[in-house]
């Protein structure tokens, strides 16, 4: 048992020194701390996916890259994570070793090779996360069309937001102070 509190949306953590909640609506603090608890949640089930499957949250974000736009060359896909290409030439035959991926020739370039999922990495991700999609579809189809509309805007400018800011910490990390 916790000794103090979980903080409530209009009380930020006691002691933190910093209050960015002081001049903002509750109901906007309200929402802010269910899309920590949504991202929160979201960082444990895709742990426990990536377990499940028996590779790393980094390996696992190359699968959901390839998955979602096919196969790429190893360059393409490091740069798409934000890794170097020593670290991918490492993800990518650890994950030619579990049988998730596979390099190939590029159909358009023979002389090119790409790295695309496998038959097998798809039965295993359809096992993991076909619960998960078809519960969220549903939860989705509960809601009306302009719910809908504001929903996919709102999380087209937050992923907009977060990407802002990602590459405003990687230019903080690469540059000298």
């Amino acid at each position: 048992m916790r000794d103090d509190p979980e903080p409530t949306p209009e009380t930020p953590a006691a002691g933190s020194g910093w209050d960015p909640t002081s001049d903002v609506r509750p109901l906007v603090v309200a929402v802010d701390r269910a899309f920590r608890e949504l991202f929160s949640a979201v960082d444990t089930a895709l742990d426990g996916a990536a377990a499940r499957m028996g590779i790393n949250r980094t390996d696992l974000r190359c699968l959901e890259v390839l998955d979602r736009r096919g196969p790429l060359s190893a360059g393409a896909l490091a740069d798409a994570i934000g890794l170097s290409a020593a670290a991918m030439t490492k993800i990518v035959d650890r994950l030619v070793a579990t049988g998730y991926v596979e390099r190939v020739s590029d159909p358009s370039d023979r002389r090119r090779v790409v790295v695309r999922t496998t038959e097998r990495e798809h039965q295993v991700r359809r096992g993991v996360f076909l619960p998960l999609v078809s519960d969220g579809m549903r939860l989705l189809d509960e809601c009306s069309d302009e719910e809908l509309r504001l929903l996919r805007a709102v999380l087209e400018r937050s992923t907009a937001l977060n990407r802002a800011h990602a590459g405003r910490l990687d230019d903080e990390r690469s540059s000298p102070e």
